[in-house]
């Protein structure tokens, strides 16, 4: 199960109303790289991906192919790459 730690942030609805939900953490270098080493070792482990906090926990059984999207946004003055990895379970 990877623990997600860090700062709380922007929270769009909740996870126990059965919508789409969106949160976001705010963390430092060694957090992110810990959480990240985690679900790198929940993905490869096959089955099951558990992500939680204290009130809550998601989980998913990802199948193949798996999606990462990569963005970057070039401005000088901030500077932006953004990773964003989909786990989607096929019925």
């Amino acid at each position: 199960m990877v623990d997600l730690i860090g700062r709380p942030g922007k929270c769009e609805r909740s996870p126990a109303g059965g919508e789409k939900f969106g949160q976001e953490f705010y963390t430092t270098t060694a957090e992110m790289a810990g959480m990240l080493r985690c679900l790198a070792d929940e993905i490869e482990a096959g089955g099951r991906v558990e992500a939680s906090t204290a009130d809550w926990t998601l989980a998913a059984s990802p199948r193949e192919p798996l999606k990462l999207e990569v963005q970057y946004k070039p401005n000088p003055a901030k500077r932006e790459i953004e990773f964003q990895i989909k786990l989607k379970e096929n019925p």
